[in-house]
C-alpha cells in the first residue's frame, strides 16, 4: 500500500497516453483512401459436370471399396448342413457314420436318393 501511494505521488494519476485532437473524426475516410481499388472479377457459371463431379467421385470410391472388401474377404462359405452331399465326405468317414446310425443298406439308399432329389428340385 505504501509503495502504491509513493508511485502515485511520484507519477501522478494522469493518463500518460493521449490521442491527437480530431483523430477519430476522419479516421474511416483516411483508411479507405489509402486502400487500393479492388478489381471486380466475374464468376464463371457452374457447369453440370462441376455440380455432379463430387457425387460421381463418391460413387466410384464406394465401388472401389466394395471391390477391395470382396477381394480380400471373399464370399462366405455355405453353412447350410442340409445340402451337404455324401460325395463331399471322405470314404473313411462314411463307414463310421453308417455304423453309428445302424441303418441297413436299403434305408441308407432311400435316404440318400431323397436328399439328392430335394437338392435338385
Amino acid at each position: 500500500m505504501k509503495e502504491e501511494k509513493k508511485l502515485q505521488e511520484r507519477c501522478g494519476k494522469q493518463n500518460p497516453f493521449s490521442v491527437p485532437e480530431g483523430y477519430f473524426e476522419g479516421f474511416a475516410d483516411r483508411i479507405m483512401e489509402q486502400l487500393p481499388e479492388r478489381e471486380s472479377r466475374e464468376v464463371p457459371p457452374i457447369t453440370t459436370w462441376q455440380r455432379i463431379k463430387p457425387w460421381i467421385y463418391m460413387a466410384a470410391m464406394f465401388c472401389g471399396l466394395m471391390l477391395s472388401v470382396r477381394m480380400f474377404v471373399g464370399e462366405k462359405a455355405s453353412t447350410d448342413n442340409d445340402t451337404t452331399e455324401a460325395s463331399e465326405l471322405a470314404d473313411e468317414y462314411i463307414d463310421g457314420i453308417i455304423n453309428q446310425t445302424m441303418m441297413d443298406d436299403y434305408t441308407l439308399y432311400q435316404y440318400l436318393t431323397d436328399a439328392n432329389a430335394e437338392i435338385y428340385k
